[in-house]
């Protein structure tokens, strides 16, 4: 079996191809489209309007000029002609007002229900993904594409869709209104546009690489401030605030400047628009002015003319804007889409998935078979080799190494947060590719080595397992009803999940913390449960472990926090708990092992020595050395 890659690649080195793009683009904006077509008809309604204005403002000056040259001046003609003109104009502005704000609220909504849709993927997505892809990427720069770039992609659907549609349509009016007025006029003045739109073709390329790299800039910028408020104790215990502060000071700089050289192609952009509609205005004030003098063009056509061409400005202008944002938003659509293209490397099962058997009192669950299983993290270093084992269902097992011999690795891939490079590995007879991924997770209570807490209180942290059963009614197993001391097929009353918390608070040993806190298990732990102790925070995951009654429980290393008593007094109550279940320990503190049904050695990713205490220490191999040495050091600790 083999591990797809998941390894991330770099901003710089990322394109995505211009097919799936649009592919991907329009797959987000269809469903919303109706919105996006009202808008553009709202905006059809505003420009109709608003350059209805120019017209009724040069027939309202030809009203002026006819009546000031006839013989009999009549003013209140006059009076009652402009009157007339002036209504329609402030009616017309009046309703383009009402129609444009109609054609944002539409369309701004449909930007905003494709930055909810485009969130929803993605966190979904990342859900999905192994730990394989988040080793290869920083936390901070995840951060940044989740919440950043994806806004600056609802922008690119909204604004970018507003302003091109509403310049399309302006423009469309305003020429056509033009060509009516002075054909020849409107073609002297969109004579520069080829030559300043091959411009700013130039300027728009650049754009677009820039503002990838300031997204990239204000990714690591978003990575260091995480990391160092994440480790900020460790900082301090080091007294390296200075270094750090001068380090994001370094960082900062970089985006600043990377930042400044954006701003100075926006401004170029911008300038060549400003140009383009500053070069119209100029024409059409020279050339027009003198076809005015020359008598082939009337005053009222002039400003009409005029009118359009002043109307054209911010249409013009706001088009610059928009290439800005166009790159900015693509930019940003490509770092989402860099996560999005990346595929788990865990397959769920292509037929139908086989079912775990069911635990009952004449049989005991949770045996596992290793199956000649090789596994390497980035194909160069090999992490297992060509390990096979067999556990009892029901067995208590050890494993057990010096740091870094693949023990953490080996129960990772047992509870298939990777799959291994070659081989196999089965519980209770299923292979674990046959079995659905949350099936299996929800049959595994894992205790990891770091002990990670969410941002909630502790109660909240310890029902966090029993909670995810309730919550998913696809699951096959229901959230256990019966006291946790009692689990080993013997008839018994159904009791409440508080009850069972309780009990889980008292197995674990931490009935007397939580009584020493004002909240008890109301307690808010802080973020990655700050609050609490290296034991304490291990404690709580062995609660939150033990509550989902798990037909294989493992403790990574989970009692290292945790004195020798506390330690004993733990692991005599997961006898009886997990009787007919597996349980496997991995711990560098050999002093439990000598009731476990068996032990496993690992050295430098492969399979050294198994068998009992007894059996180990009268071979007088590695696992006897490490158990002297360990001694050892107790003896010189006392």
């Amino acid at each position: 079996m083999s591990t797809s890659p998941e390894n991330l690649v770099t901003d710089e080195d990322f394109t995505l191809d211009p097919a799936v793009r649009r592919r991907r683009l329009w797959h987000y904006f269809r469903p919303y489209r109706g919105l996006f077509l009202a808008g553009a008809f709202f905006l059809l309604l505003t420009n109709l309007m608003a350059f209805s204005i120019p017209f009724y403002l040069g027939e309202g000056i030809e009203f002026l000029r006819d009546g000031l040259s006839e013989e009999g001046l009549n003013l209140d003609a006059i009076r009652s002609d402009v009157i007339g003109v002036a209504i329609v104009i402030i009616a017309l502005a009046i309703g383009a007002g009402i129609a444009r704000v109609f054609s944002r609220i539409t369309i701004f909504n449909g930007g905003r229900y494709i930055e909810f849709d485009i969130r929803n993927a993605l966190y979904t997505h990342l859900a999905r993904l192994t730990p394989r892809f988040y080793g290869s990427i920083p936390t901070g720069d995840l951060t940044s594409r989740v919440t950043n770039d994806v806004t600056h992609v609802r922008v690119l659907y909204a604004l970018t869709y507003l302003h091109i549609i509403n310049t399309l349509i302006a423009y469309s009016i305003a020429l056509y209104r033009m060509a009516g007025v002075d054909l020849y006029l409107t073609l002297v003045c969109l004579a520069p546009y080829p030559f300043l739109l091959l411009a700013i073709r130039k300027v728009i390329r650049a754009l677009f690489l820039q503002t990838k790299v300031v997204q990239s800039r204000l990714s690591d910028l978003s990575t260091r401030v995480q990391e160092n408020l994440s480790g900020i104790d460790v900082i301090k215990s080091y007294v390296l605030e200075e270094r750090e502060i001068e380090t994001y000071g370094e960082s900062n700089d970089i985006f600043f400047e990377e930042n400044v050289k954006l701003a100075k192609i926006r401004a170029m952009l911008h300038a060549l628009i400003i140009l383009i509609a500053s070069t119209g205005t100029l024409i059409v004030l020279v050339v027009g002015s003198h076809r005015v003098v020359n008598g082939p063009m009337t005053l009222g056509s002039f400003v009409e003319f005029n009118g359009y061409v002043v109307a054209l400005v911010f249409p013009t202008i706001a088009l610059g804007w928009v290439f800005a944002i166009w790159h900015r938003g693509l930019a940003a659509f490509e770092r989402v889409s860099e996560l999005l293209e990346h595929t788990p490397a865990l397959d769920e099962p292509h037929n139908d998935p086989t079912p775990l058997p069911d635990p009952s009192p004449q049989r005991d669950v949770g045996e596992i078979s290793v199956k000649k299983i090789s596994f390497s993290y980035d194909d160069k270093t090999q992490a297992l080799d060509d390990i096979s084992l067999h556990i009892p269902a029901g067995s208590t097992v050890a494993i057990v190494g010096k740091t870094g011999a693949g023990k953490s690795t080996l129960v990772k891939l047992i509870a298939r947060l990777y799959d291994p490079d070659e081989g196999q590995i089965c519980i209770d007879g299923v292979p674990l590719e046959e079995i659905r991924l949350r099936t299996l997770r929800a049959e595994i209570g894992f205790v990891p080595q770091e002990p990670f807490l969410f941002s909630m209180t502790i109660g909240q942290n310890i029902r966090f397992g029993i909670d995810s059963l309730a919550y998913d009614p696809t699951l096959d197993k229901c959230p256990p009803d019966s006291p946790l001391l009692s689990t080993a097929g013997e008839e018994s009353a159904p009791v409440s999940q508080d009850e069972r918390i309780d009990e889980a608070v008292e197995i674990a040993a931490l009935q007397g913390d939580i009584d020493g806190f004002q909240d008890g298990l109301d307690t808010l732990v802080g973020e990655r449960g700050v609050t609490l102790s290296g034991g304490q925070k291990q404690r709580v995951t062995i609660a939150r472990a033990l509550l989902v009654d798990p037909r294989v429980l493992i403790l990574d290393d989970a009692l290292a926090s945790i004195d020798t008593h506390t330690e004993r007094r733990i692991l005599d109550q997961l006898k009886v708990i997990m009787r007919g279940r597996t349980s496997i320990l991995l711990t560098h503190r050999f002093n439990a092992l000598t009731e476990v049904d068996k032990i496993f050695v690992i050295e430098q990713g492969r399979l050294v020595e198994q068998g009992t205490h007894d059996e180990l220490m009268e071979r007088g191999g590695a696992y006897a050395d490490m158990y002297h040495r360990q001694k050892l050091r107790e003896q010189f600790d006392e």
